[in-house]
């Protein structure tokens, strides 16, 4: 079911729990390896929010997504604390933030299912290291903007830009996820 919501003259935003657009959030994903993650800083007596790169290891077909890191590692801490994070993507044709909540995963197969040579360049000890664990993120929205091709985006973009936005073009899409 999909419905239309106005935020303002200037920025239409559609929502959706459309299967399809829960794919085509899974594609753009997809199509991006990295991303920024955002967690509250666990070290921070005021909890300032902090993002950092990771590789996505996994989208998966629910919109969730995975990705390695170290269990000993501040971004680990961060999710220990307050799993709430949000997960930001950026292409030429698409930009994606995704909220939802973190877990740690220790699972040794897992982890060797998911290592990549990406990996073994920023992760010590191979998929057998203990410390070596998957950080995964249950999405429960994804906000998306653009997505068809560069061009399309960029004219869309503006026309949102400029309030020129018509019949929903240059418009940006909530998709709850499942």
């Amino acid at each position: 079911m999909t419905q239309h919501q106005d935020r303002g003259t200037d920025d239409s935003v559609r929502v959706s729990d459309d299967p399809a657009d829960v794919e085509k959030v899974r594609n753009l994903i997809s199509d991006m390896d990295v991303a920024m993650l955002t967690t509250a800083d666990s070290s921070s007596p005021d909890r300032r929010l902090i993002s950092r790169p990771l590789s996505t290891q996994v989208a998966e077909d629910d919109g969730d997504v995975l990705f390695l890191v170290r269990g000993g590692s501040s971004v680990a801490a961060d999710v220990r604390a307050d799993p709430r994070v949000n997960v930001a993507y950026s292409s030429m044709k698409a930009w994606v933030s995704l909220t939802g909540t973190a877990t740690l995963i220790e699972d040794r197969d897992l982890v060797e299912q998911l290592w990549s040579k990406g990996a073994a360049a920023f992760m010590e000890g191979g998929p057998g290291n203990p410390d070596n664990v998957v950080l995964k993120v249950s999405g429960d929205t994804a906000h998306y903007w653009g997505g068809e091709s560069l061009v399309g985006t960029a004219v869309s973009t503006v026309k949102a830009l400029t309030g020129r936005n018509k019949d929903d073009e240059g418009s940006s899409t909530v998709v709850e996820l499942p």
